[in-house]
C-alpha cells in the first residue's frame, strides 16, 4: 500500500519566482546529500522551467521537513517530491534521482523518475545532458 504525499505543510514551504528567460530552453540541476532512513542518498533535481523557477533555499527546507516527518522508502519520497515539485512550479519537464550506493548488503539503490507537460519534446537537449551522479 502506498503512503499518502507530502502535507500541506511541507509544500508550503516550496517557494518560487518568475522565470525571467521562459523564451530560452535550459536544464537547472540541483544536487545534494539527504540522509532517509539512517541511509544516505544522493538526491539530485534537474528541470526544464517553464513560467516559474523553484527557490533553491525552500527545496532545502522542503527536504529537511520531508525527511523529518516521514520515514518511508525511498521509491514513494521520490514520487512525492516530484508531485510537489511538479503541482508547484509545472515545469516542462522534470527529473528526480535518489541513489544510495552504501549499502551494507550490496546492494547499489538507483531511483529515477520523470515527468513532462503533454506535447513537451526536446529528446535532443535530454539527450545531451550528462549524468547527475
Amino acid at each position: 500500500m502506498a503512503e499518502p504525499s507530502s502535507s500541506s505543510e511541507e509544500k508550503d514551504i516550496l517557494s518560487s519566482s518568475e522565470n525571467p528567460y521562459r523564451n530560452k530552453t535550459y536544464v537547472v540541476s540541483i544536487t545534494q546529500e539527504i540522509t532517509l532512513n539512517q541511509k544516505i542518498y544522493l538526491f539530485g533535481l534537474r528541470y526544464v522551467p517553464d513560467k516559474l523557477l523553484l527557490n533553491h533555499e525552500g527545496l532545502d527546507d522542503y527536504l529537511g521537513q520531508m525527511i523529518a516527518h516521514k520515514t518511508t522508502k525511498a521509491e514513494n519520497m521520490a514520487h512525492d517530491i516530484l508531485e510537489d515539485i511538479t503541482n508547484h512550479i509545472i515545469p516542462k519537464w522534470i527529473e528526480v534521482n535518489l541513489v544510495n550506493g552504501d549499502n551494507n548488503r550490496g546492494q547499489n539503490i538507483s531511483i529515477t523518475i520523470e515527468d513532462r507537460q503533454p506535447n513537451w519534446e526536446n529528446d535532443t537537449l535530454l539527450k545531451r545532458l550528462p549524468a547527475i551522479f
